[in-house]
């Protein structure tokens, strides 16, 4: 029986990616977004389902993925933001990186975790990224978002110690995948810089899926070589 996937953020940069890579190694995958033309297209390239979704709705996600009982939920959705102070932050925007960034993972391992439980297995990976560890390394609020899902990934390891689900968080560096156009500085972020691919992310991705079942990659922290640990410093070349 081939191992169902969930993908979230299907049609971004990363999640696109990790679709075609899961189809390609042999899984069922279910894509997730909120762009419906976007997921259409992705489903004709790469045989996967898809599903309109929006990860804020509580409801929506629940009653979307009450009959799905997933062997791996892939969770790449989420959002930037502009690169602005903290307290300079809209509150419009704010809302937005709370409701997408945070509620919106719950949302997920509210309606996943369940069936994980019941057939005691499964796989979690949760994309971070480094800006919630490392102050500095991008807008203020969303690192508290992702600073929010380190907690989040290393308490539902707690949660679940007594079941064989796995949780793996991926803190991200530098990803060229566009997002960055979100703070305007897109050529600042990539030119000269030899940042990872999404597709040097399914790979990883990919490696922690086909670990023994006995071995959690708990928490890795993923750079390109020349950004230093932490993702402060990033030497161009």
């Amino acid at each position: 029986m081939q191992p169902t996937a969930i993908v979230t953020g299907a049609t971004g940069g990363i999640g696109r990616v990790i679709v075609a890579q899961l189809a390609q190694a042999g899984y069922t995958v279910l894509a997730l977004g909120t762009n419906a033309d976007a997921l259409a297209d992705l489903a004709r390239r790469t045989g996967c389902s898809s599903r309109t979704l929006d990860i804020r709705n509580a409801q929506a996600v629940v009653a979307a993925l009450a009959d799905e009982k997933a062997d791996v939920l892939i969770h790449s959705a989420g959002i930037l933001g502009p690169q602005i102070p903290l307290h300079e932050t809209p509150a419009d925007v704010a809302e937005s990186l709370v409701a997408i960034n945070i509620l919106g993972t719950v949302n997920l391992l509210r309606a996943v975790v369940p069936t994980m439980k019941a057939a005691d297995a499964g796989t979690i990976v949760l994309l971070g990224s480094i800006c919630g560890t490392a102050p500095g390394t991008g807008p203020a609020l969303y690192s508290a978002t992702k600073a929010a899902m380190h907690a989040m990934s290393a308490n539902l390891r707690v949660d679940l110690r007594d079941s064989h689900i796995r949780v793996t968080e991926i803190l991200l560096g530098r990803v060229q995948t566009g997002i960055h156009d979100q703070l305007g500085a897109d050529e600042e972020f990539y030119d000269g810089y030899e940042c990872l691919t999404p597709a040097n992310v399914a790979a990883t991705i990919l490696h922690v899926l086909s670990s023994p079942a006995l071995v959690d990659l708990s928490t890795i922290e993923m750079l390109p070589t020349r950004q230093v640990v932490g993702g402060a410093l990033f030497s161009k070349g």
